[in-house]
């Protein structure tokens, strides 16, 4: 059906209607056929009719005139069959008849005749039981013999008084009878008795052909003109309406196309329907016009504010799709694409926690919008961040809800800030606080060392005092150092940077380590980038850093366990990265905010202070740098630290 629906209008109206006329006319013609037919049915019953009135004629002359007179001229028992018998009269008289009418055929046949010649075929015995069951009295009708069809007029043949005198008992028949047929047949019927049928049938094969041709050849004329009639009106159509209509067509198509502005004159030259039509148009092309200019400069002013806000904007439908997003949101979530953004991505999958989804969705439906809803988002290539989403629903025409709009901030720098002021007093204080109790215990710590070794210079070494004295000076030692490192976080020292190579550093730093990293056979791998400028810093304060950073990976990895040490540049060559990286037991996720506080410490007692990283985050910041961390527990930990690049010498 679909190519049917693909064809022009016009065709369609020509093949509906032709089909209409087709159909009437093969009915038309049908219903000639059928009343021709009819016609010569009845003409021919007439016929038959006639012919039956005459032989009932002659039957009723011979029985009631020849018959009487030749039974009183002729000696009895005689029987002249040719005159006296009625089947035998007919037979002779439709025997002349059929000369002249060879299609006719005249039967008269019985049951048990006097004649075997006279027994009745198959359909004549059908025809004898329905005359004695009364179904009718005489039968008219077509029927169907050795592939030709034959009109047949029957009547029965009735016993009357008349039939007695030689149908009757054998006894009382003329003896010529008797002699000529025997007695084995013809005798003992009774008066009223339907003993057989007399028919004529006419042959109607060749005249039903005949009209079947005539009717034919009206149809094939009737198409002929059928068709001659549908060319001249299609022709006249097509200069009438179908040209003018194909061109405003073309004209809209062009339009839509954008082969023609809208401003384009529509000319149509006639002032029928047709011309009406196309004024009607030409005016909605002017508003359309007017419309398509007011709908450019609205959106070319809301696609501006839509493609330059530095916030994420996306619209989504009811499902939470994504239908479509802004460069900054493209941007947000780490993809180029925005096609596999688009028709893929839902809101569902942005959410990092499900819970927090159901909170969002919620809360949307309660009042119809969110503002600034601070949750965490998933990106593309698995980064999670920080956001505030603004959101409200969109309705259709009919008020329906068909979807989001939202605005997503990133918030995730704002709150690291945040962090890290926070991070900041919280050092500040503890600084403070370190300062004062290093100053209140370094002085009396001094003087146990100093009398301890006075008392050690007395004790000679077999003094069993000389080993408790001993025990002493090296635990206050330690109190020592521990306060020495509370002023170093405590106290900022004077920094004196200079153009340094931050790879070569690494290599010293690594090879002052190489000893306790074979010991326990950790491997380092160093993809240091060669293209990497000497930058302005403290040489022995960040190697100080780098030791740190290096120890602490060393106590967090297994035996044979690895460190990745990497460097390079960010993408406006402004700060270097430096990225140490092992693949130890990790941090787990509460202890993240604490690294960074002086004394904070996971390690067995004795195996660290708890001010390492404290200094070593304190001398980045000296630098102007920061340092951050990503740790997944039971993966490793990676500390990434950031040193500007360009810096004024002091």
């Amino acid at each position: 059906m679909k190519p049917l629906r693909d064809l022009p209008l016009r065709v369609k109206f020509f093949i509906g209607i032709g089909l209409i006329v087709v159909f009437f006319w093969m009915l038309f013609n049908l219903l000639i056929y059928l009343n021709l037919k009819d016609n010569i049915i009845e003409q021919t019953y007439q016929k038959t009719d006639i012919l039956y009135a005459h032989i009932q004629a002659t039957v009723n002359y011979v029985r009631k005139k020849l018959r009487p007179r030749l039974f009183h001229a002729l000696p009895r028992d005689t029987f002249i069959k040719e005159a006296m018998s009625v089947s035998i009269l007919n037979k002779g008289i439709m025997s002349e008849f059929k000369k002249s009418f060879p299609d006719f055929q005249y039967r008269r046949v019985a049951i048990n005749p006097f004649n075997p010649e006279n027994s009745p075929t198959d359909f004549e015995q059908s025809l004898i039981r329905k005359f004695r069951n009364g179904r009718f009295k005489e039968y008219r009708g077509v029927i169907k013999r050795g592939g030709l069809r034959f009109y047949v007029h029957a009547r029965p043949v009735v016993i009357e008084k008349e039939c007695l005198s030689c149908h009757g008992r054998p006894e009382d028949a003329p003896a010529e009878i008797r002699k000529t047929y025997g007695t084995a047949g013809g005798f003992n019927r009774r008066l009223g008795e339907i003993i057989g049928v007399e028919s004529i049938t006419i042959p109607l094969s060749d005249t039903f052909s005949q009209i079947q041709g005539l009717v034919f050849s009206i149809f094939i004329v009737g198409i002929f003109g059928m068709i001659f009639l549908f060319l001249s009106l299609n022709y006249y159509i097509n200069i009438l309406a179908v040209k003018p209509i194909k061109e405003m067509s073309k004209y809209f198509k062009s339009v839509v196309e954008e082969k023609e502005q809208l401003k384009a004159p529509l000319v149509v030259k006639t002032k029928d329907e047709i011309g009406e039509l196309a004024q009607s148009f030409k005016q909605m092309m002017e508003y359309l016009r007017e419309y398509q200019e007011q709908l450019k400069a609205s959106e070319q002013k809301y696609r501006r504010i839509f493609e330059g806000s530095k916030d994420t904007i996306l619209i989504a439908d009811c499902s939470g799709l994504i239908q479509d997003i802004n460069p900054s949101g493209l941007e947000m979530l780490r993809c180029n694409d925005k096609g596999k953004i688009l028709s893929s991505v839902t809101l569902y999958d942005l959410f990092l926690s499900h819970d927090e989804y159901v909170r969002f969705t919620k809360r949307m439906q309660t009042i119809g919008y969110v503002k600034e809803y601070e949750t965490k988002l998933k990106m593309i290539n698995g980064e999670v961040i920080d956001v505030l989403i603004t959101a409200n629903y969109r309705t259709d025409e009919e008020g329906k809800i068909c979807g989001y709009e939202a605005i997503i901030k990133d918030i995730t720098s704002w709150k690291r800030f945040q962090e890290q002021l926070k991070e900041a007093d919280r050092l500040a204080s503890i600084g403070e606080m370190a300062a004062g109790l290093a100053h209140e215990i370094n002085n009396p710590l001094s003087i146990i060392m100093g009398y301890t070794g006075m008392l050690l210079k007395e004790f000679k070494e077999n003094n069993p005092k000389r080993d408790d004295l001993e025990i002493i000076y090296k635990n206050t030692e330690a109190c020592k150092k521990i306060v020495e490192d509370l002023l170093k976080f405590s106290r900022k020292t004077e920094t004196r940077p200079r153009r340094t190579n931050i790879n070569s550093i690494i290599d010293e730093v690594v090879d002052f380590l190489s000893y306790r990293l074979e010991e326990k056979e950790v491997h380092i791998n160093k993809e240091l980038d060669t293209g990497m400028p000497d930058i302005m810093v403290d040489a022995e304060k960040i190697k100080q850093v780098f030791v740190n950073m290096l120890v602490n990976a060393w106590q967090a990895v297994d035996e044979g366990g690895s460190i990745w040490i990497r460097t390079y540049m960010n993408a406006d060559q402004t700060r270097a990265i430096i990225e140490i990286e092992d693949n130890g037991c990790g941090i787990r996720p509460e202890h993240k905010s604490r690294v960074f506080e002086p004394f904070f410490t996971t390690k067995e007692p004795g195996e660290g202070t708890g001010l390492g990283l404290s200094v070593s985050y304190g001398i980045v910041k000296e630098h102007g740098g920061e340092i951050f961390l990503n740790s997944t527990p039971g993966e490793g930990t990676v500390f990434v630290i950031e040193l500007p690049a360009v810096r004024e010498e002091t």
